[in-house]
């Protein structure tokens, strides 16, 4: 059982003056927060064994009695949490934070969160002595769902179809734990007459009734804890443990004065303990103190909330494994049901938290990166409008053109006039324009792109050919560019670029911009494709090429979805990578 059941991850912590947490860029390592949790809720699962070998008079004898009161075992849950506060001053003195808890308020929350855990502990330990070790483990774990249920009673927040059927599993669980319900040899059946005695257990009854108090503790223990996350861990656990200290000692004093009533003399303490049984006590206060809350707070510094919450549920088949194997107690087929609802009813939310948390944290990092795109795209396209169209047609980079009487290169040397593209020329008008020049044109299969701007000059088309015919050139080459109207295979196609541009999935893209590519048919329908969209004319000078490159608008999807979100500015433009992350992430799990 987590005592310190604020289950914020540590990890991020650096404290300021109030005792507030700030970011510290802690990075977790989950793996070894994973094995610290392990052993943390390991340590939490030998409660039973270190309890009973503390107090019996035959440690696997029940029915021997104690070396004690039956109030022994909130005595034992005194020690363990005395030894929790002593592990937190040291703690304390050791990370240097005695200024921030002296700056820490104590709020009745935080005072709360510690008396609840401190009568769970002295619960369940009195249960663990009195009844099965399956029964107090499993009734103690009804605490997350409780927890639930007063988050919804007094904090009224609301409470999904998935708690509901958890709380009811819980339930039905608990009725088959205690055989209220369940199966024997006749069939299902339903008995509401209470077990209260076995042989081995002669308290069963009063046993089971702590159990399931100390579920109710720990419940509203984790319920007060989440009231206040901003407190610093370490200072804010030594109040805990103060308080817990308080609760447990509280039921000590309570039961032991039960026991000045005759018919009641059993509850008096009457410590007389063995050398062995003080071996067990001093085991169960280290182990399952200072070394289980020490890997705890390593856990917390290492696994998100809803991981940490997740396995800290190994407890429970630790304890189960030391019931059956060293005190030899059966496990039924009603308590295995039982177990199965009401662990299921506890960690399915936990789990569910840990899968939604984990795809948050991959939204949140597709989100980054969609952003960090989007704001390079933006910043692209405030250069003007023919430049974004060449940005848009995929060769700006490559052509290094921008406007503002700048040209980006390799060196940042070059120092150019703004360059305004000329309209596309079909290849009649580009004949005409040799023939004018004297010039005779030859078709090739032109690309900018795959030249770099060392060895392509830009020029307007007259200017080409007149300083191609005063070198000499002899001939140019030329290619004109028609796009026909744009279908799904062309919408795939420009999805794919842009894609890859975005780095985010195409499908995703379709997805949360249908009404871009909606927008971007529609233009599309509208344009001559009979125009040609490029046209490019080449000359080879002294093993340059200079280029002459004319451009019609057309409609590009890129250019869609970046006025749509330049247009709606940052409202659309999060939306949109909420959007873009959140199917990423979906689509990545089909995976």
């Amino acid at each position: 059982m987590a005592d310190n059941t604020d289950l914020k991850p540590t990890g991020t912590e650096t404290v300021n003056g109030n005792g507030k947490d700030g970011s510290g860029g802690y990075k977790m390592r989950v793996g070894f927060g994973t094995i610290a949790m392990l052993i943390s809720a390991t340590g939490m699962g030998l409660v039973p064994l270190f309890s009973r070998w503390a107090t019996r008079t035959d440690m696997f004898d029940g029915a021997a009695g104690f070396n004690a009161g039956d109030s022994i075992g909130a005595l034992m849950a005194v020690g363990r949490m005395g030894m929790g506060v002593i592990f937190f001053v040291i703690l304390l003195l050791a990370t240097h934070k005695v200024h921030v808890f002296k700056k820490l308020k104590l709020t009745p929350a935080i005072a709360l969160g510690g008396l609840m855990i401190g009568l769970s502990l002295a619960c369940y330990v009195t249960s663990t002595l009195l009844t099965t070790v399956s029964n107090a483990v499993l009734f103690i774990y009804i605490g997350p769902v409780i927890c639930v249920l007063l988050a919804r009673i007094f904090r009224k927040e609301p409470m999904s179809k998935l708690q509901w059927i958890c709380l009811l599993a819980v339930f039905i669980g608990m009725l088959f734990g205690n055989n209220l319900i369940g199966f024997n040899e006749s069939g299902f059946f339903v008995d509401f007459n209470l077990q209260t005695s076995t042989p081995e257990f002669p308290m069963k009854g009063v046993g089971d009734a702590f159990g399931l108090a100390s579920g109710v503790f720990y419940g509203a223990s984790m319920f007060f804890n989440g009231y206040r996350k901003d407190a610093d861990t370490t200072a804010r656990g030594v109040w805990n443990f103060i308080f817990a200290v308080v609760g447990a000692g509280a039921v000590t004093i309570i039961l032991n004065s039960l026991g000045s009533t005759p018919d009641m003399a059993n509850w008096a303490l009457n410590v007389h303990f063995t050398p062995f049984n003080w071996a067990g006590a001093i085991l169960l206060w280290i182990i399952c103190g200072p070394i289980a809350l020490g890997f705890l707070l390593v856990a917390g510094r290492n696994l998100p909330a809803a991981d940490y919450g997740t396995i800290a549920y190994w407890e429970v088949p630790v304890a189960i494994f030391v019931g059956l194997v060293v005190f030899g107690e059966a496990l039924t087929i009603n308590t295995i049901i039982g177990g199965v609802l009401i662990i299921g009813g506890g960690a399915v939310p936990s789990i569910k938290g840990m899968i939604t948390g984990r795809k948050l944290k991959q939204q949140d990092e597709i989100g980054e990166k969609l952003a960090g795109h989007l704001d390079e795209k933006s910043q692209q396209g405030a250069l003007g409008d023919s430049t974004a169209a060449l940005l848009d047609t995929g060769r700006g980079a490559e052509l290094g053109m921008m406007a503002n009487d700048t040209k980006i290169t390799s060196n940042l040397t070059h120092i150019a006039t703004e360059t305004h593209f000329e309209a596309a020329l079909s290849e009649e008008e580009l004949k005409a324009a040799f023939a004018k020049h004297g010039l005779p044109g030859f078709p090739a299969k032109l690309d900018i792109p795959e030249r770099t701007e060392d060895h392509v000059q830009m020029m307007a088309l007259d200017g080409l050919l007149e300083f191609a015919k005063a070198n000499d050139a002899g001939a140019v080459a030329y290619d004109v560019t028609y796009f026909p109207h744009a279908d799904e295979a062309e919408v795939d196609y420009q999805l794919q670029q842009l894609g890859r541009d975005l780095e985010i999935d195409a499908a995703v893209i379709r997805d949360v911009c249908a009404d871009e590519i909606k927008e971007y048919l529609a233009l599309d329908a509208k344009r001559n494709p009979d125009l040609p969209v490029h046209s490019i004319v080449e000359a080879y000078v002294g093993g340059t090429a200079f280029a002459w490159y004319g451009m019609n608008e057309y409609p590009r999807l890129k250019r869609v979805i970046l006025n749509a979100l330049s247009q709606g500015g940052q409202k659309a433009k999060r939306s949109f990578i909420e959007r873009a992350s959140k199917a990423q992430v979906e689509l990545l799990e089909d995976y």
